[in-house]
């Protein structure tokens, strides 16, 4: 398990945050990676359905664990962990307009027609952000932010 853990995955979601907004296709390409990872560990059978295997690894399905890494990106930037060159990008809506309003802690996002615009990295961390829950974002420290992250999808995935 750790070996796959060195091998695979290190490999699999090496700069994530950079190339997570690439095409299904892709993100197909990687799913079959982990699928053939699973298979290994599992000792299935290769057209046996591989889901219950992801299930008793306890692996979320790439699209998800990408999705997961751009969100507690986003933690960092907004909470001042990430290098400033990335957190002085993002600006709160209070930070433009002097009302309070119930938007005004959002971030303020560019508008962009594109969709390469729409892929780009402050785009879409903007979005993600503006996305999450409240009681996500007021979250103190990082464990605690990701520990509530992944509890929901990984009960979703599993049930």
């Amino acid at each position: 398990m750790t070996i796959i853990n060195a091998l695979v995955f290190s490999k699999l979601y090496y700069c994530s945050t950079v190339w997570s907004s690439t095409t299904a296709y892709n993100v197909q390409k990687l799913q079959l990676v982990q699928s053939f990872s699973a298979q290994i560990i599992s000792g299935t059978y290769k057209f046996e359905h591989i889901t219950p295997s992801l299930k008793n690894l306890r692996w979320l399905p790439v699209k998800k664990q990408l999705y997961l890494r751009d969100v507690v990106f986003a933690f960092k930037c907004m909470t001042g962990c990430a290098p400033t060159h990335l957190t002085s990008q993002f600006v709160k809506r209070q930070q433009i307009s002097s009302r309070t309003t119930r938007n005004s802690q959002q971030l303020n996002i560019s508008l962009c027609k594109t969709t390469a615009g729409q892929r780009s990295f402050y785009y879409r961390i903007g979005k993600l952000w503006n996305s999450l829950d409240k009681d996500l974002k007021l979250c103190e420290s990082y464990a605690n932010f990701k520990k509530t992250l992944k509890t929901k999808p990984l009960s979703e995935f599993l049930n």
